[in-house]
């Protein structure tokens, strides 16, 4: 069997809850980081100090509907915000994103049946996977900004898959941040694939290639769809094999807050301060 990409849609604030047969969440009692005093950090008038919110982490587990299928991803939690209602509408979002990611797989492994170990007399099979972890790349008093590596694995296939995918809340209201809402001009495309070319090939070095390079930064929304807010400037994550050969693995790149300052909204998180 060959080897398969999966395509996750881009996921938006209106996503539905995927029930999943056998379902199992857990959480651990330990949070991730310490409530804190924090004024705002990225862009925008500097606001008043307000507590930056714990996370916690949480797993996903599931058999799902098939019997051939392994998930596990873990995700966050945000916690203690002011608000109980935009913590809950963030939470939400963010396990609806999680079931959003399973299903998708799931959808994908329809009509594929599990393979036969050979030597096994036909009692075992090899299990179909789909694993995933996330790293916080901003937590303040205004925004949290997650990155997630998910991982997939088609039974029988040579090896696995890695996809990038990103969730960032606007915490004043809770909000799902898109892309275009960064930019206040139409034209930040072109400008944000310029830029990602550069510092792509030069983080490839020698084992950049350009004609996966070009084709991976072309100037649309979907190239660009998994994106960060970070200290030192916008992070632009490409999935496996989208910039680079598949041994590069997932490749991620900063652009300073200052190279958009002509682009940026205003207040936001991309404006100088």
């Amino acid at each position: 069997m060959s080897n398969r990409k999966l395509v996750i849609p881009a996921l938006i604030l209106s996503l539905s809850a995927v029930s999943c047969g056998g379902q199992r969440v857990g959480e651990t009692s330990s949070t991730l980081n310490s409530p804190t005093k924090s004024a705002g950090t990225i862009g925008g008038p500097t606001t008043p100090p307000t507590v930056v919110p714990d996370i916690s982490l949480k797993s996903y587990v599931t058999s799902v509907h098939s019997p051939n299928l392994v998930a596990n991803i873990s995700y966050p939690a945000v916690n203690k915000m002011a608000s109980p209602r935009i913590e809950g509408n963030i939470n939400s979002t963010i396990f609806k994103s999680v079931t959003a990611y399973v299903s998708a797989f799931e959808t994908s492994l329809k009509g594929e049946p599990g393979i036969v170990l050979p030597g096994t007399g036909g009692n075992a099979v090899s299990q179909s996977e789909i694993t995933g972890s996330f790293t916080k790349e901003l937590v303040d008093s205004r925004y949290v900004s997650f990155r997630f590596v998910i991982t997939t694995y088609f039974a029988g296939a040579a090896s696995s898959t890695a996809q990038a995918r990103s969730l960032t809340f606007d915490l004043s209201d809770g909000k799902l941040l898109s892309l275009a809402d960064l930019f206040s001009a139409p034209n930040y495309l072109p400008v944000l694939s310029s830029l990602s070319r550069t510092a792509v090939e030069a983080k490839l070095g020698q084992s950049a290639d350009q004609s996966l390079i070009v084709g991976g930064t072309q100037p649309n929304a979907v190239n660009f769809a998994n994106w960060n807010l970070a200290k030192a400037g916008l992070e632009v994550t490409f999935s496996q094999g989208q910039v680079g050969a598949a041994a590069a693995g997932i490749v991620s790149i900063i652009l300073p807050y200052a190279d958009f300052a002509q682009l940026a909204n205003r207040p936001g998180p991309l404006a100088n301060p």
